[in-house]
């Protein structure tokens, strides 16, 4: 079953390994350790299972969620909404809990029973962080630093009893908040815990869309399909994560489709508007396109990406963000190969023009790539990628009652209905340096 980062279930998903590259990890959920006899074993059937394959091996009991018997206490909080620990143990990432900006952060647990797994939605991520254990009354030991980056983080524990999560930030403010914690005895991990990998360094496709959700509703079965069927290498940025929830349902939904890599986050703030002039003016009155173009420019020369596919230069129904993501990476496309523009990121990455460039609904429709969507996957036992964006959907709570105007009339954000209107299936070649398509079925056609 997959569950959102609450632990409330949802609907069934097959956690399955494309089998076409040694990344992908596998479909079964590693057990926490009960010590080093049984570390050895798992060790010994990570390998076999790697090797032979074993859906459903290590059937045994799920890790008992020791959450609710747990004993809390945490650094002083300010304001009047955000200040008990409560917040965070309440099944309802809409809420949190959230130090005092002039206070050292930290939370500790104490349980009962031996602890083996530590699950954190950060609403606020400190810059650095550490997991520490100590016996009763002795003294705090480090057990392992945490990774800022990551705004949900599990940790394996060795069966401690009392846990503390301590901020290490140098200086002021140390602030730290959760949305939701989760602590586990022994057993299995549920598969809706997410256990991110590092974000791809170099990408066969850069997915780059503006908010959390754009990626289910204008790319369609895309993400599952390259990234787990294909075992693609794909990175999926957004120019904005809008809110520190929006955030949260990001990362739901992209683990919801067997998205395994962190995907990257971009510095800007949400804002609607329906001009392009008007969006880049929301970033820097003055400067707000050359800081735009900057991060698309640094977002190419970071992943390396063969293909780049992004949004409609119209803004699919005239969102302004959604011109401006379009139009900076179609400008990034054009100037990130050359090494004396933006210098600084090019020595720092490297110069890099992707091989080509996609954008939504660019061109003739005879021109145009398209995708097909509705082709069962064998990773996901036969669902198929608009399916599994749909359910991807789902994890984005807070946009479920959202509407648009199209042709003056209201209409409700979703996948297949939306993604009708502005078709999710279509998008043109802007540029390419290995020549034009012939089939248009395949964004990485003419790519070795």
């Amino acid at each position: 079953m997959i569950f959102d980062f609450c632990g409330r279930q949802w609907s069934p998903l097959f956690e399955g390994s494309s089998g076409s590259r040694a990344r992908r990890s596998l479909s079964f959920e590693k057990r926490i350790p009960h010590g080093k006899a049984l570390e050895r074993l798992l060790m010994i059937l990570l390998v076999l299972l790697t090797v032979f394959g074993a859906e459903g091996a290590f059937a045994g009991e799920d890790a008992k969620n020791l959450t609710k018997s747990c004993t809390f206490s945490v650094s002083p909080s300010s304001g009047k909404r955000h200040t008990s620990w409560k917040n965070f143990t309440d099944g309802a990432y809409t809420t949190w809990w959230e130090s005092d900006a002039g206070d050292p952060a930290f939370v500790e647990i104490k349980s009962a029973e031996p602890v083996y797994g530590l699950y954190l939605c950060f609403h606020s991520i400190p810059e650095g962080y550490v997991i520490q254990t100590r016996e009763p009354g002795g003294e705090w030991i480090d057990l392992e630093t945490g990774n800022p980056v990551f705004a949900h983080a599990f940790f394996e524990i060795p069966g401690a009893a009392e846990l503390r999560v301590l901020s290490t930030q140098v200086g002021t403010p140390q602030l730290m908040g959760l949305n939701e914690l989760f602590v586990f005895g022994s057993g299995m991990i549920p598969a809706w815990v997410q256990r991110w990998k590092p974000t791809e360094e170099k990408a066969d496709i850069l997915f780059a869309m503006c908010h959390p959700d754009d990626e289910l509703i204008f790319l369609g079965g895309a993400i599952p399909t390259y990234d787990v069927e294909k075992g693609k290498r794909v990175v999926v940025s957004y120019l904005t994560y809008a809110d520190k929830v929006r955030r949260s349902e990001a990362l739901n939904g992209l683990w919801t489709m067997g998205v395994r890599n962190y995907p990257d986050f971009g510095p800007f703030e949400d804002g609607y508007s329906t001009k392009l002039e008007t969006a880049y003016r929301k970033v820097d009155e003055a400067h707000g396109e050359e800081k735009v173009l900057e991060w698309a420019v640094e977002l190419l020369r970071k992943y390396q990406p063969e293909v780049v596919v992004t949004h409609d230069l119209n803004g699919e129904y005239g969102h302004g963000q959604h011109k401006m993501t379009a139009d900076a990476l179609t400008k990034a496309w054009e100037v990130s190969g050359n090494p004396d523009f933006l210098s600084e990121t090019a020595g720092k990455y490297g110069a890099w023009q992707p091989k080509k460039m996609y954008v939504h609904l660019f061109g003739p429709k005879e021109d145009r790539t398209q995708l097909n969507w509705d082709i069962p996957l064998e990773a996901f036992e036969g669902k198929t990628g608009i399916e599994l964006a749909v359910e991807a959907y789902k994890m984005h709570r807070t946009q479920m009652s959202l509407t648009i105007e199209v042709g003056g009339v209201r209409k409700a954000l979703s996948v297949k209905g939306t993604g009708k209107i502005f078709s999710n299936v279509s998008f043109g070649l802007y540029g390419t340096t290995v020549g034009p398509d012939v089939l248009h079925t395949d964004f990485l056609e003419n790519i070795e």
